[in-house]
């Protein structure tokens, strides 16, 4: 799968870049980022960031330029400006001004409502506890743009069927279940389909379960009940890691 890349221009001593690390963290994007005007033309060229969030220091008449050809070239491209333009008309290049410091919420919901939309995004939740299916299923279900199709499965095993006839976009994986475990059916998806982001969505972990699945690769973890479990934090999950994914 190929890697999209997040470009992160800011002054020496800022706080953007180390800020959208964290926050990109739950997504397959790698993140770079260069404190020198200079650097910036040749990091775009080397990267061709699906996203780029800039200062105004770094924006020569250039490198603008080469932002507008590739917002004409590639529809998923988005462009985030870090402080205030100091040219009005530069404006029309960017999908999201962020004048001020790093915020979590603020960001969230700016980033992610800039993002495309597919026009369906598959949801598979692995769970055995048939509620936790049916509290996803109700709330994603009837939303447009993007719609969501939302299907379950009780065990690992009866997830794996379901993806060898239809690939789901996301899937959100509970850890204890019978027949197959969570932990065996990452393994086993990661062999079959590493390109399909997993949220794992649990009531209780230990330090041993997490580890061993992190051989196989780097899912999202939520704490049911904790920040981040929300229904509606799920979704703004979702969209972005489908972005990333994509």
């Amino acid at each position: 799968m190929p890697e999209r890349y997040a470009l992160v221009l800011e002054k020496s001593g800022g706080l953007w870049g180390s800020f959208l690390k964290d926050y990109l963290s739950d997504t397959p994007a790698v993140v770079s980022v260069t404190h020198e005007p200079a650097q910036a033309s040749s990091l775009f060229d080397k990267f061709l960031p699906s996203v780029l969030f800039a200062e105004p220091v770094f924006l020569s008449k250039a490198f603008l330029q080469k932002i507008k050809v590739r917002k004409s070239t590639d529809p998923a491209f988005r462009f985030c400006l870090l402080g205030v333009a100091p040219v009005a008309n530069k404006e029309v290049l960017f999908d999201c001004v962020f004048p001020a410091a790093p915020s979590q919420i603020d960001l969230n919901k700016c980033f992610v409502e800039m993002l495309p939309r597919p026009e369906l995004v598959r949801l598979l939740v692995v769970d055995d506890e048939e509620e936790i299916g049916t509290m996803v299923r109700d709330y994603f279900d009837g939303r447009k743009n993007p719609a969501f199709l939302v299907t379950c499965a009780a065990n690992g095993k009866e997830a794996l069927e379901r993806i060898s006839r239809e690939r789901p976009d996301v899937i959100l994986l509970d850890i204890k279940m019978p027949v197959m475990d969570g932990r065996e059916f990452y393994a086993k998806l990661r062999a079959m389909a590493p390109e399909i982001p997993v949220i794992v969505f649990f009531d209780s972990i230990s330090g041993e379960e997490l580890s061993e699945m992190r051989r196989f690769g780097s899912p999202v973890v939520i704490e049911k009940g904790y920040k981040g479990s929300s229904l509606s934090a799920m979704m703004l999950l979702v969209r972005k890691l489908v972005y990333f994914r994509a």
